[in-house]
């Protein structure tokens, strides 16, 4: 796999004891991939890196994994440790219709680690990862170690963005580790695996109460976001539009969609050297713009909808490499400006209770920040 415009690190990798290192004789065991740059985006203040591993058995040993430790190349300084059911979470078998419940790689398999943390404020550290594990029958082997080579973590700020939408309260409905969550589907597009809603966020109304919809939530316009205007988030170019999609009076009513569908009515704005902003779900007969045409940042262009493959009216909002809903890699941003007003810590909550506020000792104010996940946030006016 390579993302556009970046190079990755193709190991076919070979396994050292901890305690013999080079003293081991070779075997093949895992092919490595990963990025050799990634871009920290700030999270409620923290620089947050985003990645993929890509673990491939070579061999034909089944091989258990126990740890991903990453270090600072530098300085050992510890970044991340995943073991247990953390390293479990973390990973995901392709192919799997479901997420797996082991840490095993059968011969030929290949699996993802889908890393997310934080990292100290004012470093750009070079990463290593330490990735620990046996061969299953083979124990005698003893615990196998494979050192990566180094992934640079760029400085400066990523893509800063105005708000797609005004006002609020709006929950940024998103979580890296859920199974099915837009960061944890691939697509393969001209015979190429990527992941364009690796920063998706999905953004859903509430009132004070907690409340998204009032009376029949069934009934599309009674949700509180429904038809609401969806804005330019920079200067731009129109470059693609679809607005043939039908939208269902009630959720109960909506078809189910394929993959190729997923984005309803949706709006792609050219905003910068391989960058793309994707609006989706968009409201029928609502989109205000054609290709080619010049946008400004603010500018009301849509009106947010249900059309698509979507569980109920939301704008779902991403920025990728390339100028395809699914034939693109998702790449980092920021909003400009806005506020949070608190997070659904417990998302089973959602829609039915009120979030849960930000304490009073905390700021409010965030610039040139990404939403936490699943954030209640208020943008300011258009």
């Amino acid at each position: 796999m390579q993302a556009s415009g970046k190079r990755w690190f193709h190991a076919l990798a070979f396994a050292l004891t901890m305690a013999t290192a080079w003293g081991q004789p070779y075997r093949t065991t895992l092919h490595v991939q990963l990025p050799d740059s990634v871009q920290p985006v700030d999270i409620d203040g923290k620089p947050t890196v985003y990645y993929e591993i890509y673990l491939t058995n070579f061999s034909p040993d089944t091989f258990q994994l126990h740890a991903l430790n990453v270090v600072d190349r530098g300085t050992s300084a510890p970044y991340l440790a995943l073991q247990g059911p953390m390293l479990q979470k973390a990973l995901s078998r392709i192919g799997s219709p479901s997420q797996d419940t082991t840490t095993r790689l059968l011969p030929g398999a290949t699996s993802i680690l889908y890393l997310e943390f934080a990292l100290p404020k004012q470093t750009v550290p070079q990463l290593t990862h330490l990735i620990t594990f046996h061969a299953v029958g083979k124990e005698h082997w003893g615990e196998l170690t494979i050192q990566t080579a180094a992934l640079k973590c760029l400085s400066g700020t990523p893509l800063i963005l105005g708000n797609p939408l005004a006002g609020g309260p709006w929950t940024a409905v998103y979580d890296p580790a859920w199974a099915r969550g837009h960061r944890r589907v691939p697509y393969t597009v001209h015979g190429r695996a990527r992941i364009p809603g690796r920063f998706a966020i999905d953004f859903i109304k509430m009132d004070a109460g907690g409340k998204y919809a009032h009376g029949n939530e069934d009934f599309v316009k009674n949700w509180l976001g429904y038809a609401t205007e969806v804005l330019a988030v920079a200067d731009g170019e129109v470059t693609a539009i679809r607005d043939d999609f039908p939208e269902s009076p009630a959720l109960s009513e909506h078809p189910e969609y394929s993959a190729d569908q997923a984005t309803g009515n949706y709006i792609s704005l050219s905003i910068g050297t391989n960058r793309f902003a994707f609006y989706e779900h968009l409201k029928p007969n609502s989109i205000k713009v054609k290709p080619g045409q010049k946008v400004k940042k603010g500018e009301v262009i849509a009106s947010l909808g249900f059309t698509g493959q979507t569980t109920g009216p939301h704008l779902h909002f991403h920025v990728a490499d390339f100028d395809s809903p699914l034939g693109a890699e998702g790449v980092p941003y920021v909003f400009e400006e806005f506020e949070v007003l608190g997070s659904y810590d417990d998302f089973g909550k959602f829609g039915k209770a009120p979030w849960t506020p930000v304490p009073p000792t905390q700021p409010t104010l965030r610039n040139r920040e990404r939403p936490a996940p699943n954030s209640v946030v208020r943008f300011g006016a258009n």
